[in-house]
């Protein structure tokens, strides 16, 4: 099997360190979005985790993250290791991503 490479930038590597909870400040064009999504498939591989991604308004998969993970899984090549469906991502291992609006 091939290992995985993702480069992330210096200021957003806490993503992959163990902290309860993890908050990436910074304006637009910051890579925050691409990392965070990244290091979520990461963790998903991994091991099973069922990741909740939520917005305040969602009324539709359209107003949600379900295209920038969907465009990550293709651009790391990791079809794979993940399900893209049409409302929800499952990965062969048991992870799920669900979407949903608060």
């Amino acid at each position: 099997m091939s290992s995985l490479r993702i480069e992330v930038p210096e200021k957003l590597g806490f993503l992959y360190e163990p902290h309860r909870y993890k908050v990436a400040y910074g304006g637009r064009g910051g890579a925050k979005s691409w990392a965070i999504a990244d290091a979520l498939l990461v963790r998903g591989i991994e091991r099973a985790t069922r990741i909740g991604c939520f917005r305040e308004i969602q009324k539709s998969i359209k107003d949600s993250v379900h295209k920038l993970l969907s465009d990550r899984i293709a651009r790391h090549g990791l079809g794979h290791l993940y399900d893209v469906q049409q409302t929800v991502i499952k990965g062969a291992n048991g992870t799920e991503f669900l979407f949903g609006g608060l």
